[in-house]
């Protein structure tokens, strides 16, 4: 459990860190503060702790670091425990541990800037195709369903963003069928409720709503209970 608690948090630092930029040298380069430019040590990199113990700011220059790292840290640790805890229904614990490390910094992205980034779907997908060793690619149902996607696009471009689309498109790919419509149909079942409450509190017409947020409560609502 400790190793997965480690895992969980390094995953969670790096890929959400690798979410907010396109730039490569971001691979190469040594971590530092956005506001001072000056290199992070180790001990300002630990996942959860580092954040905790320097009351979220930069222990140079006392910029205050967005929540959202926290956020994404501790989600992320808590999804990588809880199968040891409560076993998945759907139990492909690789998928699993992929999407949660990817579509979790992804969804408080998304949150953040009604934004997905393309160079992490392409992550997505080149990870999860080779992580599942294309046994749930069916190019013909596949294209189907990225046709049709397309289509609930301009039929309601409105009310859903591309990057959403994309994201549906990747996962009928990585994922079995069944599992992809499961997921689709909890993603608006989900997303309708929570877009009703918010309508009945905020008492304001919600045009467009982050959907990743939703598609990750579908993605692990499937995972435990589809099956």
């Amino acid at each position: 459990m400790i190793l997965l608690i480690i895992m969980g948090g390094v995953l969670a630092s790096f890929l959400y860190a690798l979410t907010q930029t396109d730039n490569i040298s971001f691979l190469t380069r040594r971590s530092h503060c956005d506001s001072c430019r000056n290199e992070l040590s180790i001990s300002d990199l630990i996942p959860v702790i580092s954040f905790l113990k320097n009351a979220g700011r930069c222990r140079h220059c006392q910029f205050k670091i967005s929540n959202s790292y926290l956020f994404v840290e501790i989600l992320t640790i808590v999804l990588f425990v809880l199968p040891v805890i409560v076993p998945l229904s759907y139990d492909n614990m690789l998928l699993y541990y992929l999407l949660v490390s990817i579509i979790i910094p992804l969804s408080i992205y998304d949150y953040d800037t009604m934004l997905i980034p393309s160079h992490m779907l392409i992550l997505l997908f080149i990870s999860g195709l080779f992580l599942t060793d294309l046994e749930y690619l069916e190019a013909g149902t596949d294209l189907f369903i990225v046709a049709v996607l397309h289509i609930f696009y301009l039929l309601f471009k409105e009310k859903i963003g591309y990057g959403d689309i994309q994201l549906f498109s990747v996962l009928t790919m990585i994922t079995p069928l069944d599992f992809f419509i499961f997921t689709f149909l909890f993603t608006y079942i989900i997303g309708g409720f929570a877009v009703i409450l918010l309508e009945l509190f905020a008492h304001k017409n919600i045009t467009k709503v982050p959907l990743v947020p939703f598609i990750a409560a579908s993605l692990f609502t499937t995972f435990y209970l589809a099956f």
